[in-house]
């Protein structure tokens, strides 16, 4: 048994050092298997790009995880949904999307918005918009999106523009459809992060 062992102990430790040297999220890729060989994080050729940043079709694009859910990232990660930026054309108003609301303003203001006076006097009340439909959902940026076609995907966190690759920017999320994937114990708390995307 220990002679087996030893005449395989080249190819195992080959095994254990290719497991250790896994591609880290935003790394440069051309394939999966370049992210990993275990198969749990892909290559995303979504925007390929050279060495430079150049945008071209011989490019490499960046490893990431799909389908991933708050606190399920690396630690050089967060997760991310975004959403189509096709469907980013229709405003609405996130304080008002299917709730009601109390008007703060004056009569007159608050009149002028659509809200009524409720039973008690001098008190008005905003009925709910419903300007997204019905699989949608209104963004702090007052757009509504499509909450169908929404991914959610590991993206490699950054501090500057120096922490990402050429061809990409370090941006704050909660703008242009790109969101931190919700926490769901708090999920109005959007708690925006620095991460690295595609220069546009």
């Amino acid at each position: 048994m220990l002679r087996a062992l030893m005449r395989h102990a080249p190819f195992l430790l080959a095994l254990v050092a290719l497991a250790a040297c896994q591609a880290k999220i935003g790394d440069a890729c051309e394939r999966s298997t370049d992210c990993s060989i275990r198969g749990e994080r892909v290559c995303d050729l979504s925007h390929r790009v050279n060495s430079q940043g150049v945008i071209t079709v011989s490019g490499e694009g960046e490893c990431t995880i799909d389908g991933c859910g708050r606190g399920s990232c690396p630690d050089e990660a967060a997760c991310i949904k975004v959403y189509g930026t096709d469907f980013l054309t229709i405003a609405c108003d996130p304080d008002r999307e299917d709730l009601a609301t109390a008007c703060d303003g004056s009569p007159d203001a608050c009149l002028a918005l659509g809200c009524v006076e409720s039973i008690e006097a001098g008190v008005f009340t905003c009925p709910p918009r419903n300007d997204c439909g019905a699989s949608q959902v209104c963004l702090r940026e007052g757009l509504c999106a499509d909450e169908i076609t929404a991914r959610t995907s590991c993206r490699r966190k950054c501090s500057s523009n120096r922490d990402c690759r050429p061809g990409y920017e370090c941006l704050l999320t909660g703008n242009r459809g790109v969101y931190r994937a919700p926490n769901l114990d708090d999920p109005t708390n959007p708690s925006n992060v620095r991460i690295c995307v595609a220069e546009r």
